[in-house]
């Protein structure tokens, strides 16, 4: 999907204090979106690139992971599948 695709899709949710934060694209893929980040007063939301959402409290602690590329520890929240936040596309 492309960034226009996404906006209109985001946009439909009506969800009023939705902050888009970043949206990364797919390298050499003609302005396909690979990942949009964002947040809500309460929670972090992620959408993969087909508009599944994920999401993780803003008040749940970091916890390490192994980054399965690198094996080195990073920090972060553990997300799960939000089907409120899916996007559907025309």
């Amino acid at each position: 999907m492309r960034i226009k695709d996404f906006e209109k899709a985001i946009d439909e949710l009506c969800v009023e204090d939705l902050v888009i934060d970043e949206v990364k694209m797919k390298a050499n893929s003609g302005g396909q979106v690979r990942q949009v980040n964002g947040h809500t007063r309460t929670l972090t939301v992620v959408w993969d690139e087909i508009g599944r959402a994920f999401t993780a409290s803003l008040e749940q602690k970091n916890e390490e992971f192994i980054e399965l590329s690198s094996g080195k520890a990073v920090s972060g929240r553990r997300l799960k599948h939000a089907h409120e936040f899916d996007l559907k596309f025309d």
